[in-house]
C-alpha cells in the first residue's frame, strides 16, 4: 500500500496538490481505493477516496493506528556541506533510519552560508513514507555555532565528533540506551580550536567514529546509525 503525507488528515481531509497529483495522475487512483496516510506525529490513518480529484483529492477516514513513543532521541547538528545534493542525500538517509531532529550550524569552517529548508522538508517526508516511519524528523534553520551551543540544555548526552587528535573514545562507547543524545557533525576542515573550547565548557564530550577520516555527510549518517544499534531490540 502507497504511504502519503498529511499533516492534520483529522481537520482536513484533502490531499495537498502534489500528493493529490501523484496519486490520481501518476497512479490512477479512483473513488473507493484505500490509501494510508502519515501525519509526521505518530499516526497512521487507512483511508478511502471519496474524490479523485488530483488537485485536491479528498476521503474519509477508516482507521487511525498510533505508533509507540520511541524510548530514545537522536538529534544531528551538522555544519551544511558545499555540494547540496550531499546534505540532502544525508537528510534523506538518516531520516530513512529514524533520526528525530536536524539543526543545520554555522561553524568558523563551513563552506556554506545559506540553505534553502523546503528541499531537504521534501527530503524527509519523502524518507518518511518510504520507511513507513510514523514521525517525521524535525529540520530547524541554519544557526551560529555559538547560538546553537547556547540554547541546547535538555540533552542527557552532548557530543562533538572530532578527528584532531585521535584519542577520543568512540560514541558507541558513550552512549547509554534509552537516551537523548545530541551530536555535533562539524565542517570537512573539523571544528576550529576555539569552537572546540568552547563546546567543552558548554559539556559536550568529544567523541570518535572510528579510525577514517570520514566526509560530513557520512560522519552524520555514521553517527545516527551509530545510536540506532546501541538501541537495537530495546
Amino acid at each position: 500500500m502507497n504511504f502519503y503525507y498529511h499533516p492534520n488528515p483529522e481537520e482536513n481531509t484533502t490531499l495537498s496538490q502534489e500528493e493529490s497529483a501523484h496519486l490520481v495522475k501518476v497512479l490512477r487512483a479512483k473513488t473507493g481505493d484505500e490509501i494510508a496516510i502519515l501525519d509526521g506525529l505518530g499516526k497512521s490513518y487507512l483511508v478511502k477516496i471519496i474524490d479523485p480529484n488530483l488537485r485536491k483529492c479528498s476521503f474519509e477516514i477508516i482507521d487511525i493506528k498510533s505508533a509507540k513513543t520511541k524510548k530514545y532521541r537522536t538529534h544531528i547538528a551538522i555544519a551544511p556541506t558545499k555540494n547540496m545534493d550531499r546534505l540532502e542525500w544525508f537528510v534523506e538517509k538518516s531520516c530513512e533510519m529514524g533520526v528525530d531532529e536536524i539543526s543545520l550550524i554555522q561553524t568558523q569552517r563551513s563552506e556554506r552560508k545559506k540553505v534553502k529548508l523546503d528541499r531537504l522538508e521534501k527530503k524527509a517526508i519523502s524518507a518518511m513514507k518510504q520507511s513507513k516511519n510514523f514521525w517525521k524528523c524535525k529540520i530547524n534553520e541554519l544557526t551560529k555555532i555559538d547560538t546553537f551551543i547556547s540554547d541546547q540544555v535538555d540533552f542527557e548526552h552532548k557530543f562533538a565528533a572530532y578527528v584532531e587528535t585521535g584519542h577520543e573514545d568512540l560514541l558507541q562507547k558513550k552512549i547509554n540506551p534509552n537516551s537523548s543524545v545530541l551530536i555535533l557533525i562539524g565542517p570537512e576542515g573539523d571544528f576550529s580550536l576555539e569552537e572546540i573550547n568552547q563546546l567543552k565548557s558548554s559539556n559536550f564530550e568529544l567523541v570518535s567514529l572510528g579510525d577514517q577520516v570520514l566526509r560530513t555527510e557520512t560522519a552524520g549518517l555514521a553517527a545516527v546509525h551509530t545510536v540506532n544499534l546501541v538501541n537495537q531490540g530495546l
